[in-house]
């Protein structure tokens, strides 16, 4: 009877960090996502320093939440987007329109990605 009690307190606990991670995922990648589409909108009205802020800003929070998923997710993954967010900076502080456009982009879809990979659904289950 103990040994039931006890698998399902580690099976409830799995369900809920699950549950918890998923959330954080979905609003950091929301939150993310927003500013990129700030800093795309600052990029196209040839605001460089105000997009340079804000995609530091978006790092910030990157570095933050990478730490808390580092054991959980893959960090090939999560590695992904610093090297993105990395080479963002360069083309912002150089001024290259087409170039930071493209890395948001692309940036963006890696964020989407990340987070339908880690959503509780049959076919990531299985």
């Amino acid at each position: 009877m103990k040994l039931w009690i006890v698998m399902s307190l580690v099976l409830i606990s799995i369900v809920i960090g699950g549950l918890f991670l998923q959330q954080s995922i979905l609003k950091t990648t929301d939150r993310i996502s927003h500013t990129l589409d700030l800093v795309q909108g600052a990029v196209r009205n040839n605001q460089w320093r105000e997009a340079l802020a804000m995609r530091d800003k978006a790092e910030r929070e990157w570095h933050l939440q990478k730490n808390r998923w580092t054991p959980l997710i893959h960090n090939h993954d999560l590695n992904t987007i610093t090297i993105h967010l990395a080479r963002l900076k360069s083309f912002l502080e150089s001024e290259e329109e087409a170039s930071a456009l493209a890395e948001i982009a692309e940036m963006t879809l890696k964020l989407v990605q990340l987070h339908e990979q880690e959503v509780l659904t049959l076919e990531n289950i299985f």
